[in-house]
C-alpha cells in the first residue's frame, strides 16, 4: 500500500487520481474535499504534528511526502513554526518508517528555491543555497532523508520541481502564477508583481509532473535526487505576454518592492531524470496555458474570455 501525505493539495490529489486506478492507497491530510468513489482509496484525517505515524504507516510499503505548511516569504519570522509543522513531524515519520520496516519515501522538494540563484542550469549536484526559510527547511528534510538511508536503509528519492502550475481542485484557489495572472486577465484585475518582473523560473504542467513522479517511482537504480521541470525558464513578464497572446487582452500591472526571498534566475538541468528515468518535459509553456484555459472553461459553467 502506498500512502500519500498531503494527498488533498494540488500535487498530492493529481497524484491520488492517478495511482489510484491500479494501487492501494492511504490518504492522509488534515482534510478531504473530495469524493472516495475509488474502492482503492482509504482516508486518514488529523493533523501532522500530532498523527500516530506507526499506526498510519500498518500495511504501508512506500511513503509520498506531500506536505508543506509554508511557502517562499520574506524574514525568519516563520522559521520556527516551519521546523515545528514540517521539519520535527517528517523526522517522526522516518523514525517511525524505521521501526515498521517501510524501506522507500518520496518527497517533493523545491527546484525552483533549494539552489538560491543559478547562474548556469542547476545539476542535482550542486551545492544547495536555500535563500528562504521555504528553501532551508526543504534542504534539511533532503539531509535527513540521507541520514536514514544512509544508517537504516530508508531510500529516499527527492523530486526537486520547478514552478507546478494547472488547475486546483479547490475553484477559489490557484496554484502558481499562470493560474492567476490567467484569470486576473481575463476579468481585466489588475497583477501585482513584485520587482521589474525580469526573475525567470521552469514552469512545468502539472500532467507532467505526475509523469515525472511515476517514472522515478518505477526506477530502480542508485540516483537519489532528481531535478523536475522543463529546462527551459521565462521570466514573469514573458509569462504575461504569453497569457495575453493566448487570451487575447492586455495586463494590467502594478508593481511593487521587490522581495529577498525572491531569486532573479532559476534554472534547472533535466538531463539527469531523462538519462536516468526516460522521462523529459514535452510541454511548451505556451501550449500549458491554452490547456489551463480549456479546463478552466469546463469547469466553471458560464466562464468566458
Amino acid at each position: 500500500m502506498i500512502l500519500v501525505l498531503g494527498g488533498n493539495g494540488f500535487i498530492g490529489y493529481n497524484l491520488v487520481k492517478r495511482f489510484a486506478q491500479r494501487e492501494k492507497i492511504r490518504i492522509f491530510d488534515r482534510a478531504w474535499k473530495h469524493g472516495i468513489e475509488n474502492e482503492n482509496i482509504e482516508l486518514m484525517t488529523g493533523n501532522f504534528q500530532q498523527i500516530d505515524f506507526e499506526e498510519m504507516l500498518e500495511k504501508v510499503d512506500t511513503v509520498f511526502h506531500f506536505i508543506s505548511s509554508s511557502t517562499p516569504f520574506d524574514g525568519t519570522d516563520t522559521l520556527l513554526a516551519d521546523i515545528e509543522e514540517n521539519l520535527l513531524p517528517t523526522v517522526r515519520l522516518l523514525d517511525a518508517m524505521r521501526k515498521k520496516e517501510v524501506k522507500k519515501i518520496f518527497f517533493i522538494s523545491s527546484g525552483g528555491t533549494i539552489y538560491g540563484e543559478c547562474i548556469e542550469p542547476a545539476k542535482e549536484t550542486d551545492k544547495v543555497s536555500p535563500e528562504c526559510v521555504y528553501a532551508a527547511q526543504k534542504a534539511w528534510i533532503e539531509t535527513c532523508l540521507h541520514l536514514y538511508e544512509k544508517y537504516d536503509g530508508i531510500q529516499g528519492y527527492i523530486l526537486r520541481i520547478g514552478n507546478p502550475y494547472g488547475l486546483e481542485i479547490n475553484k477559489k484557489k490557484r496554484q502558481g502564477i499562470i493560474p492567476i495572472f490567467t484569470e486576473k486577465i481575463i476579468k481585466g484585475e489588475p497583477i501585482e508583481i513584485w520587482g521589474t518582473g525580469e526573475n525567470r523560473r521552469d514552469y512545468i504542467y502539472i500532467d507532467e509532473v505526475i509523469d515525472a513522479i511515476e517514472a522515478v517511482y518505477s526506477y530502480q537504480g542508485a540516483h537519489r535526487v532528481f531535478n523536475v521541470g522543463t529546462g527551459s525558464s521565462y521570466s514573469t513578464r514573458e509569462i504575461i505576454e504569453q497569457i495575453e497572446s493566448v487570451v487575447g487582452k492586455r495586463a494590467q500591472i502594478v508593481y511593487g518592492e521587490k522581495r529577498k526571498c525572491d531569486l532573479q534566475e532559476s534554472h534547472l538541468d533535466v538531463s539527469l531524470i531523462y538519462r536516468e528515468c526516460g522521462w523529459k518535459s514535452e510541454l511548451a509553456v505556451r501550449k500549458g496555458i491554452e490547456m489551463y484555459i480549456k479546463k478552466l472553461k469546463e469547469q466553471q459553467a458560464g466562464f468566458e474570455i
